[in-house]
């Protein structure tokens, strides 16, 4: 299903608290940072984290470091960071500052442990661990006490946490496999952290993931795999009125609202032209202003803004 312009351009009534709307003088370009991986060289064999501004410009390393430095998730202040790193053959979450300062593991468990998310008031951070299940299942670590919780019990594969903005909530995506009635989906599933109860958000087929909500709570964005192509969707956040906001030639993948809400920022390239490279891009939420922000040649992915008062200058 694709929307018609005038859909997309509705959507300006389901933004958040300091929404764009299409029609008037489009804002400037986002002055937050961007915090992505990247290949570390030619060769294509690892990733670290760097950073740049929200116009492509002042690009940085933050982490250079053998191996695969991914999923980056910054905390609500934007005082710091995490990630994951291979460590001793698994991977592991660690927790790092801007600035001066080392990296701490924060699960040091033999089994894999991905994906991070910091709650929204920072005291928390969901991820997902095989420790003591087939497959990848939910997880919360309390910072403070350094305690965690298993959210989820299935046998299907879980991936690619997103909080809610008011921390009630995570959203997540469940890979259903393969039956004698479906062909196997990837969808997104609603946990409520209050009341246990687990609601199927989405059930389009396909792959849907790379889930972020907009500031605000308003809009769930995800990327959609499906017919050989991965395009960007919005919904609202009980799963109701699913719409494609692109249609492209191009693989776009993992939408990230901008922190006023104003701007998406996702990653976007040719899935089969030998490379697999993807850049990183921008665009408004209505779809327009598209334009790519650093052309190196090196994919550039599991990005996030970095909020708080860390502008570029």
């Amino acid at each position: 299903m694709k929307t018609s312009i005038a859909s997309v351009l509705a959507l300006a009534a389901a933004m958040s608290a300091s929404p764009a709307v299409p029609g008037e003088d489009a804002p400037d370009l986002p002055r937050h940072q961007l915090i992505f991986a990247r290949h570390a060289d030619d060769a294509r064999t690892d990733y670290d984290i760097w950073r740049m501004c929200g116009d492509g410009t002042q690009l940085a390393s933050l982490v250079v470091e053998p191996g695969h430095q991914l999923q980056i998730s910054v905390s609500p202040d934007g005082s710091e960071f995490l990630y994951t790193s291979k460590v001793n053959g698994a991977r592991d979450v660690f927790r790092r500052p801007f600035g001066r300062g080392e990296a701490v593991n924060l699960t040091g468990h033999p089994a894999e442990d991905s994906q991070p998310a910091f709650s929204p008031d920072g005291k928390q951070v969901a991820f997902f661990s095989d420790r003591d299940a087939e497959k990848p299942e939910l997880y919360v670590l309390k910072l403070e006490f350094g305690t965690v919780r298993r959210l989820t019990h299935d046998t299907f594969h879980d991936s690619g946490a997103s909080w809610s903005p008011d921390g009630s909530k995570i959203v997540f995506t469940r890979y259903f496999p393969p039956s004698k009635d479906t062909e196997g989906a990837g969808e997104i599933v609603q946990l409520d952290l209050v009341t246990g109860k687990e609601t199927q958000l989405t059930k389009l087929g396909g792959y849907n993931g790379g889930v972020s909500h907009s500031p605000g709570g308003r809009l769930i964005s995800f990327h959609r795999v499906a017919e050989g192509r991965s395009e960007i969707w919005f919904m609202e956040p009980d799963g109701s009125n699913p719409r494609a906001v692109t249609d492209t030639f191009i693989d776009e993948y993992d939408p990230e609202w901008s922190p006023d809400g104003n701007w998406i920022a996702f990653s976007a390239g040719i899935e089969h032209d030998g490379r697999g490279t993807f850049d990183l891009w921008l665009m408004r939420p209505d779809g327009s202003r598209r334009q790519v922000l650093n052309k190196t040649g090196n994919t550039e992915a599991w990005h996030e803004w970095r909020p708080g008062e860390h502008y570029c200058r």
